[in-house]
């Protein structure tokens, strides 16, 4: 699903709340992600481990954001992903579960909404992160310089239909992607989207090693 049909103020997301939930990993561009200006490939480990939906809604959990966020009309949920994905489609081809959750900041000047997939292997998850990281841009975003996050990550800054700077973020981390973005009503600052990326990248590595997800922007 394009970003900009979801990436909104709180004030409109949630007449897209059945949208997202639906259309969550079903598109089917194919156009591999740049990484020009993001970085050099980090050194993460690229893990074969199999995250269940059980794992997988653990990993956005509020506890996650800074002191003073807060749970956004887009509620933390899940879902198991059936057989019946579009053979055309490398988003849902492989894909095993999703969560989606969406966090509002202290003022609720701005929103995080974070889209986490689960694959089967790491071949279908690096097929659903070049769909993903096509998709999730609008075609007026700008490709931006970050480092990068997990094994693969591609940023880029735009608007949202209500006018408002998003700053958004699709990366894979093992058999996992996630596609991330900050609006903010003045500036979604890069800054926040990078370290709530990092955070999300290092509590899947814990899920993939079998321990309860406990990295946090909190303190």
């Amino acid at each position: 699903m394009h970003r900009k049909r979801w990436v909104m103020n709180v004030r409109v997301l949630a007449v897209l709340i059945g949208v997202v939930l639906t259309a969550v990993g079903c598109g089917n561009s194919a156009t591999p992600p740049s990484n020009k200006g993001n970085g050099s490939p980090t050194a993460t480990p690229d893990p074969a481990a199999l995250v269940s939906l059980s794992q997988l809604k653990k990993v956005p959990d509020l506890q996650s954001m800074p002191n003073g966020w807060k749970t956004g009309r887009l509620h933390l949920s899940g879902r198991d992903v059936g057989k019946d994905c579009p053979r055309s489609s490398n988003v849902c081809a492989g894909m095993t579960s999703s969560a989606t959750a969406q966090y509002d900041n202290a003022d609720s000047t701005g929103n995080v909404y974070l889209e986490l997939a689960a694959y089967q292997d790491r071949d279908t998850a690096r097929a659903g992160y070049t769909s993903r990281s096509a998709s999730f841009a609008s075609k007026d975003d700008r490709q931006i310089s970050m480092p990068a996050v997990g094994n693969a990550s591609v940023a880029r800054t735009g608007f949202s239909i209500s006018g408002h700077p998003v700053t958004s973020m699709v990366m894979r981390v093992g058999t996992v992607v996630v596609a991330l973005a900050y609006t903010h009503e003045d500036k979604a600052d890069s800054q926040v989207l990078l370290s709530v990326a990092r955070t999300q990248a290092e509590r899947i590595q814990q899920a993939q090693r079998g321990e309860t997800p406990i990295a946090s922007l909190a303190g």
